[in-house]
């Protein structure tokens, strides 16, 4: 058996059959990822969480990184505070 290097996903449909049918999987498997990347912010107090997600705002950072920040905020039951 072939073993990869790196985790993939893997349809039985074939790529012309699966159409946009297999989208709804990928994108509860993205969502999966970006909680369990949330998770990673975990050591975080909430104010510096809170502080990284204001700065990353005003220094206009890359969307999935802000995405990630307000996932964490979502678990922590802190998105009322984003803009405060």
């Amino acid at each position: 058996m072939l073993e990869r290097p790196y985790p993939y996903l893997v349809s039985s449909e074939t790529p012309s059959a699966a159409g946009c049918a297999n989208s709804v999987p990928v994108d509860m498997v993205a969502a999966r990822r970006l909680s369990d990347k949330a998770s990673l912010l975990r050591p975080l107090k909430d104010e510096h969480l809170l502080e990284v997600y204001r700065e990353a705002k005003k220094m206009n950072l890359s969307h999935e990184f802000i995405e990630l920040l307000e996932e964490a905020l979502s678990i922590r039951q802190l998105s009322h505070y984003k803009e405060a």
